[in-house]
């Protein structure tokens, strides 16, 4: 290891150990709070504890953009002559109702840290401000402006997000996500996308009794319409239609002349975006049911993280940094689940993704992550920020 390396290595190790038990706390803070998408209440005081953090970095410039959903909050640091552009983002807001908190509040048991979004994505939060908290104060960050994202929609697929992100990523080199970290270690460079997708169905009513083939039965046709879906599933490439939350027009001794219900299928990249829409223009053109109607309209939408090229360099360059840290073995890898960090690599922003705490059981009640995680993340990124002036080309 050179002599450099190794300075970084004792500074970050150094750095992320004497923050580990304050990080801790602020933990505590936040998980304490019920934040869950769309809490006006329990975001406000979140972000009052995220302002708190931001607020030690000295030079830092913070603003608050408020929607229906809450605070997204964006922190920028910029040199006088910046040579580029990093984003770090991770979201604040949970999958958890108000009053869950008091039921399974924070507690920590041995390297076990236990609390609703204490990894996702809350851990994600203290790991990226302290790292760049760490390294401004030892004059080691990039010379680059960089740019800190932590929004309030994540959970309910960034429906405020993706407009701040095309104002605030526009021109970046690359971005960094912290959604919690994988298998104990490694990072992510691809995710699937989502389309969830509404489903109406229109007929004809009459007595089901009297007069049933008078009527055109919605829900009959929408049977039809999810059996054609399955149908399409395509297991080779991952590609299920998932359809729930079923509904029809009362009472049920008339053909209902309505019904409708939601698909979500995941994608992995552009070509299979297209296939779905086609998949969805077809199946709803069919007429099982003479008298009825079918549209099938994609209601909302979260970017795949295709494998890119800029992906893999930027991953090359944490491993670079992990194997610093002495982690032989940092594993690429790829998850079925979503998240914001598609917005950027779809977009072209190089991307890495899970560099948060090491997570277990998340959007579950027992959610909880690995203690010692906060301190070695922390570490990792300071150290990848280290890296960036002397190996991005």
């Amino acid at each position: 290891m050179t002599e450099g390396y190794s300075k970084l290595l004792a500074f970050a190790k150094e750095g992320a150990a004497k923050c580990a038990a304050e990080e801790l706390e602020v933990l505590r803070q936040m998980v304490s709070i019920d934040s869950g998408s769309g809490d006006l209440e329990g975001n406000a005081k979140v972000v009052e504890i995220v302002d708190g953090v931001l607020k030690q970095i000295p030079g830092i410039r913070i603003e608050h953009v408020e929607d229906k959903y809450g605070i997204h909050v964006i922190a920028r640091l910029k040199p006088a002559n910046p040579t580029g552009k990093i984003v770090i983002s991770c979201h604040l807001d949970t999958v958890f109702q108000k009053g869950d908190v008091e039921k399974h509040p924070f507690r920590v048991e041995g390297d076990r840290m236990y609390g609703l979004g204490i990894v996702d994505c809350k851990g994600g939060f203290v790991v990226s401000a302290h790292a760049v908290k760490l390294m401004q104060a030892g004059g080691l960050l990039p010379d680059k402006e960089i740019v800190m994202l932590y929004t309030c929609d994540e959970e309910i697929m960034s429906p405020t997000s993706y407009p701040l992100f095309e104002k605030e990523a526009a021109g970046a080199e690359m971005a960094f996500v912290f959604e919690p970290s994988r298998d104990d270690n490694g990072a992510l460079t691809s995710r699937k996308g989502v389309f969830l997708i509404d489903i109406n169905v229109t007929g004809r009513s009459a007595h089901s009794g009297v007069n049933y083939l008078a009527g055109a039965s919605a829900t009959m046709e929408l049977a039809r319409k999810m059996l054609a879906l399955e149908s399409r599933n395509i297991p080779e490439k991952n590609i299920f239609f998932n359809v729930a939350n079923l509904q029809s027009s009362k009472p049920d001794n008339v053909v209902p002349d309505f019904a409708s219900a939601i698909a979500s299928v995941r994608v992995s990249n552009d070509e299979e975006m297209q296939l779905v829409r086609d998949i969805l223009k077809e199946v709803s053109g069919e007429v099982g049911i003479e008298g009825t109607k079918t549209t099938m309209e994609v209601r909302q939408f979260v970017y795949p993280m295709p494998r890119t090229e800029g992906n893999v360099k930027l991953f090359g360059l944490v491993k670079k940094a992990a194997g610093i840290m002495g982690q032989a073995e940092f594993p690429e890898q790829s998850s079925g689940g979503s998240g914001d960090a598609g917005w950027f690599s779809s977009h072209g922003i190089p991307s890495v993704d899970a560099l948060g705490p090491y997570m277990y059981k998340i959007h579950h009640t027992e959610e909880s992550g690995k203690v010692s995680s906060i301190e070695e993340r922390t570490a990792l990124f300071c150290i990848v920020l280290g890296l960036i002036d002397s190996e991005w080309k």
